[in-house]
């Protein structure tokens, strides 16, 4: 009879936990295991994706005021108390605390897992660090188990205080064409990622206006939830290093797959990261990657040329610099390479192995 697991999760907007998610529930083995999701945000646009794989989603119409926590942990009662799951399995901080209270508090506990998604050089915001305190907290009572999806992750929690030993299962990625190797006379450098202080857009900035001082025969793109024309801080800083002419911005949801085939280069600029999923996705097409060293991105890429230190922007643009002026043998190499490392390593159908076996051990150790 398959074990039943119910996922908790903040939001299934398109990030990348969310999408982790939905990929894992894609390549679970449903005669083992069966699924059912409750989100806690009407933000969900992976709702109708992972109820077209048969799977059950709840989702709560959370807002995000301390006097709904309650009351949303009460609703994730009440249907986790009709589901009876054997495991409950929450992802991300809100969704471990409010669904882990919910699970804890039934007469029938399941095992409870927590899955982390973050580092904490993060947490910068008062409110984000005193939210993390109440996580603290609870992590020394609610969850049975603790997952990260990177080691820096891990050991950044277990040193600020989570007792568990926390166990790592990295992220995986979908089996993608590689792209061709593009001659273009007018290179593209993209940046998938959301406006958030964390992803570090101004170090981003500053890079390209290094760059473009040695190399103009180049544009830059932003892609990603508020860098639109509308965001008066991002285009504050594009002015100050009058990059006008060379900056494209789209904040509107456009397929990864179409955007990563008009890119040379895909960066990261961030000092905060998880496990990095576009650059995972970028080096399953066989683009370059450059990214700063933020969560487990040396891991995945494994190549230390094309990672640089955070906040350095310097670094960031020379990086760039030496990917496009490689010979092209040199750069076929480096696509093909970094396609073989995320196929052998990171493919999806091996990470949700990893997962379902670890679920199973959890009740038949």
């Amino acid at each position: 009879m398959p074990i039943k697991i119910t996922y908790i999760i903040t939001s299934l907007g398109m990030g990348g936990a969310e999408m982790m998610l939905y990929k894992l529930l894609k390549y679970t083995d449903l005669k083992t295991i069966r699924p059912t999701v409750i989100c806690l945000t009407a933000e969900a646009d992976l709702i109708k994706p992972i109820q077209s794989l048969g799977i059950e989603v709840f989702v709560l119409p959370y807002q995000n005021r301390w006097y709904n926590l309650p009351l949303i942990a009460f609703r994730c009662h009440l249907i986790l108390r009709k589901l009876c799951p054997d495991i409950v399995h929450t992802w991300l901080y809100h969704a471990n605390v409010l669904g882990g209270l919910g699970a804890y508090l039934l007469r029938r506990r399941p095992i409870i897992v927590w899955n982390i998604r973050n580092t904490l050089s993060g947490v910068t915001s008062w409110s984000q660090k005193a939210f993390f305190l109440i996580v603290k907290i609870c992590s020394h009572f609610i969850p049975n188990h603790i997952l990260s999806c990177s080691q820096r992750g891990a050991q950044e929690h277990h040193l600020a205080g989570f007792r568990q030993k926390i166990k790592v299962i990295h992220n995986g990625f979908l089996d993608k064409p590689q792209v061709m190797l593009n001659n273009r006379s007018i290179k593209r450098i993209g940046m998938i990622a959301r406006f958030t202080p964390e992803k570090d857009h101004y170090t981003f900035l500053k890079a390209v206006n290094l760059f473009l001082q040695k190399n103009t025969q180049c544009r830059f793109v932003l892609i990603g939830k508020g860098c639109s024309t509308d965001n008066h801080q991002l285009q504050k800083w594009i002015k100050q290093f009058h990059l006008s002419e060379y900056i494209e911005l789209h904040e509107a949801q456009i397929s990864l797959d179409d955007i990563l085939t008009t890119l040379d280069i895909v960066t990261l600029s961030s000092y905060s990261e998880g496990f990095p999923n576009v650059i995972g996705e970028a080096m399953m097409k066989g683009i370059p990657c450059v990214c700063t060293n933020a969560g487990d991105a040396s891991i995945l890429v494994d190549k230390s040329e094309l990672i640089v230190p955070i906040r350095h922007p310097e670094a960031l643009a020379e990086a760039w610099l030496s990917v496009l002026s490689m010979p092209q043998d040199k750069h076929l190499e480096l696509m093909l390479c970094l396609r073989a490392r995320v196929l052998e390593y990171f493919h999806i159908s091996k990470i949700a192995h990893q997962y379902n076996e670890w679920h199973l051990s959890l009740l038949y150790p």
